[in-house]
């Protein structure tokens, strides 16, 4: 089942303006997507950036995976997996590189299940389940009143966890902001605060500690991932379980991670992690070592390749929902996701609604 062709097409869609203290200001998302073409079936996949760097994804994918893959066995999703990270390895080992094999890998599995007439979360081992999401937004700069205002919507929706920005220069603000999420929501709803990589790993201890009175369900990204050892002392110190894995961009990574004690809940995400393939890697991982897992974004994704995870506690329903441009969006229901059950991954783009925000 040879690979005959692959496109690309890219789009800047248009977010409402957020922020948090990692990335700073947020105004659109550069979406990447991929169609690859074997006799006669068509895999779907996508990439996907903050607003930037996107460019230089659909460039890597174009000038040098495309090339490289036409005419190889699509069913070799593994050995793909490889070539690509081999033949991207000088100026890869993650960042842009993650993200361009991530939009091939996505099509591959997706390619899989057309052929196999199999949902993703049965191609991946898994068994389909109801896995609890929580509420997640971008709202670093959202004065105090439009945050609890956003977090009542998340609990009117029934979502049983919801999730907040820390990471204001003044520890005082993010205790407030904090403190008053708990009183809004109390302690039947589960709280996690996510700092974005903000501090130094002195600092990230001190703010931990301050913030962990407010029952933190977890701890996410409080300092750059490159600290592996700040992690595993953050684990190490405090009670509040330590998140991370969107910033991780490789297996190789994530290995790291889970071997030197520093994560607590290992997250998913099958783009930024640098495809499928690299997320079911980490989610081995996680099961051999024990640990609850959970998902970035990428939530019609995450919703099948959770399944084949043996702890998955919740998946994130995040501020930049592909909602308005996919064909069936995903449902939440008594606050829980479920796994698509049709061939291959389920995502479809709605092509109509992505129409004007196509760049040439």
């Amino acid at each position: 089942m040879n690979i005959e062709q692959i496109e690309t097409a890219y789009y800047r869609l248009p977010l409402e303006p957020m922020g948090d203290a990692g990335h700073g200001a947020i105004d659109s998302e550069e979406l990447i997507t991929l169609t690859l073409h074997a006799e006669g079936l068509v895999g779907h996949g996508y990439s996907y950036t903050i607003g930037r760097g996107g460019r230089a994804v659909q460039a890597l994918i174009e000038h040098d995976l495309a090339p490289l893959l036409l005419g190889h066995d699509a069913s070799d999703i593994q050995g793909l997996w490889q070539l690509m990270w081999q033949r991207l390895l000088y100026v890869g080992r993650g960042g842009l590189a993650a993200f361009a094999i991530a939009a091939v890998d996505i099509a591959l599995w997706d390619l899989y299940g057309l052929r196999e007439q199999k949902p993703l979360y049965a191609l991946c081992g898994g068994q389909v389940r109801a896995i609890p999401a929580y509420g997640s937004g971008v709202d670093l700069p959202k004065p105090l009143d439009a945050l609890l205002a956003q977090i009542e919507g998340f609990v009117a929706r029934g979502f049983p966890g919801v999730k907040v920005k820390v990471g204001r220069s003044d520890p005082r603000e993010d205790e407030a902001r904090v403190a008053a999420v708990r009183a809004l929501i109390g302690d039947r709803v589960d709280l996690m605060i996510d700092a974005n990589m903000a501090w130094g790993a002195d600092e990230a201890l001190e703010r931990g500690r301050r913030l962990e009175q407010f029952g933190l369900y977890w701890y996410e990204e409080p300092t750059i991932p490159e600290n592996v050892a700040a992690h595993a002392r953050l684990v190490r110190e405090l009670a509040v379980p330590i998140a991370i894995g969107e910033s991780l961009h490789s297996p190789h990574e994530f290995q790291r991670y889970v071997d030197e004690r520093a994560v607590e809940v290992l997250q998913i995400d099958p783009v930024t992690n640098g495809g499928i393939t690299a997320s079911l890697r980490a989610l081995r991982l996680a099961d051999a070592a024990g640990l609850a897992t959970s998902s970035h974004y990428t939530d019609e994704l995450s919703a099948h390749v959770l399944c084949a995870s043996r702890n998955p506690v919740y998946l994130e329903k995040h501020a930049f929902a592909l909602d308005p441009y996919l064909e069936e969006p995903q449902q939440v229901v008594g606050g829980h996701v479920r796994p698509t059950e049709v061939p291959g991954t389920g995502m479809r783009f709605d092509q109509a609604a992505l129409a004007r925000y196509r760049a040439p």
